[in-house]
């Protein structure tokens, strides 16, 4: 029987330009699998939202483009505008389905610490 659970994160972005969009969530992406002992074969698929003043590049589009998910559907959708909150983030829900259900550490970087400080490395 496969387990199904997800991991969350986050990472802000220094600049609203391809290149920090591209750094940020190869940086964030990398990480969660790693963290996790992901691999594209258990992940069901991804969710990127991203907050408004990010424009420059789609997060989903970022995330193709490090090979780690070649045939992974991904999707990204714009964050809610929320007075006071944090700028230049991007977060992310991947859906894994795994034999086993591991332990699962969410991860918080670039800033994004702030969101979750329960779950910063």
């Amino acid at each position: 029987m496969k387990n199904v659970y997800a991991v969350r994160g986050a990472c802000c972005i220094p600049f609203d330009n391809p290149k920090d969009i591209d750094s940020g969530v190869k940086d964030l992406m990398e990480t969660l699998y790693r963290e996790n002992a992901l691999s594209e074969d258990d992940v069901a698929f991804v969710l990127f939202s991203q907050t408004g003043d990010l424009k420059s590049k789609n997060a989903a589009a970022s995330f193709r483009q490090t090979g780690l998910a070649g045939k992974t559907p991904l999707f990204c959708v714009a964050e809610a505008e929320i007075s006071g909150g944090l700028k230049k983030v991007i977060r992310v829900l991947v859906q894994v389905v795994h034999e086993e259900r591991s332990p699962v550490r969410h991860v918080y970087i670039n800033g994004a610490e702030v969101l979750r400080p329960d779950y910063a490395n």
